[in-house]
């Protein structure tokens, strides 16, 4: 493959770069490191030349191990756990879920590089290319995959950036610092975007981002936003001073399921309107690092978390759409210290609201990467999760600059319910629970 080509040329052109390595390696030294949200800082060198570009590698070295009490509805062979699966009994009334699951993976090891151009246009230019190997697809784990292709260009007060990077609804600045992969999702929102985001600095503290997305990640079908026309869009105010960050988002997002429904086809121009908004808030002190955020989302399928939208289909009728309706809220403590041994502890809440005015009389069908999973439904006879909750106890171990070593306890119980008509998982509830044991070990450089 010609990406697998390239990097391992980036890899051994960062062996034979010892100063590159070293000035990546004392960006990421200084703090605790987000295994699956670890952003790249701006590299702090000395303005390229004239018309040349500085190049400097980062990246890390990971090994995940993991050990499940229940059977769980995950990706990536199950490094991103969601939730844990439904009762299943057999001819005898035991529960086929009810079985434990062990694991080593390495495939969220990750290299990139930072770049710093000329400047144009007044503006300073920089960029990031970063890359895994946690495949597209789950057949294709291993397999190497694009994470972020971004330039940035900065004048004084504002920030023009293009390419793919992470959604403006993950907000780097107020992150659960979780071990595992999921980074806290379904509870918090986890995806990569194509995007055009505009950042102005309306004082020292305070600035105002715009941006507008597209869908390329974290669904199984890009078709429903490519064919809507239009991207959406996204607006957030944020504060921002040494010991505080607060700050509030919302996107507005419009898709088209379907150009034609039945057979024979007829035309069909419904859409799926949605909108979200979110509210979150950092404090820092002396002795702990306090995040936390709340969501009203619909569609939020589309960030990894719990929700979709609904179709309605009739024979000889254009399929209706109903986007499903999705709230949660989370908090994290970290422990602030300068000592080698550092404690946190998430916790995390999401319900499924379902659809609001679901059709009667029609087939009821979900959409999204969560039914994709099979934790949602509208079917009779299917079962959906109608909430979950988690709480995840974790420790830190800072070897040396380089090595890093962190381990947690994740406990998740989601209720699962017979589907309804909206989405929901409403009588016969069953509360799935699993806790997972989790060492991730890193060697950054």
């Amino acid at each position: 493959m010609k990406r697998g080509i390239f990097f391992k040329s980036i890899f051994a052109a960062t062996l034979l770069s010892v100063s590159a390595t070293a000035t990546a390696q004392q960006n990421t030294s200084d703090q605790t490191i987000n295994d699956s949200l670890a952003k790249s800082k701006p590299v702090v060198a000395a303005q390229p030349q004239e018309g040349k570009v500085k190049v400097d590698f980062y990246g890390f070295i990971r090994n995940d191990i993991f050990y499940d009490t229940r059977q769980n509805i995950g990706a990536g062979e199950n490094i991103v756990p969601l939730y844990p699966r439904d009762r299943a009994l057999d001819v005898n009334g035991e529960d086929i879920n009810d079985s434990p699951k062990f694991h080593m993976l390495s495939v969220v090891s990750r290299a990139g590089i930072n770049v710093k151009g000329p400047d144009v246009l007044g503006a300073k230019t920089a960029g990031i290319l970063e890359g895994e190997f946690f495949g597209a697809t789950e057949g294709g784990i291993n397999e190497f995959r694009l994470r972020h292709a971004y330039i940035t260009l900065d004048w004084e007060k504002t920030q023009l950036g293009v390419g793919q990077y992470w959604h403006p609804m993950v907000i780097l600045d107020c992150l659960p610092n979780v071990v595992n992969y999921s980074t806290g999702s379904p509870i918090f929102a986890l995806n990569r975007n194509p995007q055009v985001r505009l950042t102005h600095k309306l004082s020292d503290q305070f600035k105002v981002i715009a941006a507008i997305n597209s869908q390329r990640d974290f669904t199984p079908n890009t078709a429903p936003y490519r064919d809507s026309g239009m991207p959406s869009t996204h607006l957030q105010f944020q504060y921002k001073s040494s010991k505080f960050v607060a700050g509030i988002a919302g996107q507005y997002e419009e898709l088209r399921p379907q150009l034609s429904s039945g057979t024979p086809p007829i035309v069909n121009n419904n859409r799926v309107k949605s909108f979200t908004a979110m509210a979150y808030a950092k404090a820092i002190t002396k002795p702990l690092t306090i995040s936390a955020s709340a969501m009203i989302g619909q569609n939020a399928a589309s960030l990894v978390m719990l929700g979709g939208f609904v179709g309605y289909a009739a024979p000889g009728q254009a399929d209706i759409f109903r986007t499903m309706n999705t709230r949660s809220a989370w908090i994290d403590f970290q422990q602030t210290t300068t000592k080698k041994v550092a404690f946190g502890l998430f916790a995390g809440y999401v319900k499924n609201m379902g659809a609001d005015n679901p059709v009667e009389g029609r087939v009821a069908t979900t959409y999204g990467v969560t039914s994709s999973w099979g934790a949602i439904s509208a079917t009779p006879g299917g079962r959906s999760v109608d909430h979950l909750w988690r709480v995840v106890p974790r420790v830190d171990w800072v070897l040396s600059k380089a090595i890093r070593l962190r381990f947690e306890v994740e406990n998740t119980v989601a209720t699962w319910g017979d589907a309804q008509p909206s989405g929901r998982g409403i009588g016969n509830e069953f509360n799935a629970r699993n806790n997972r044991f989790h060492v991730a070990t890193f060697f950054m450089f």
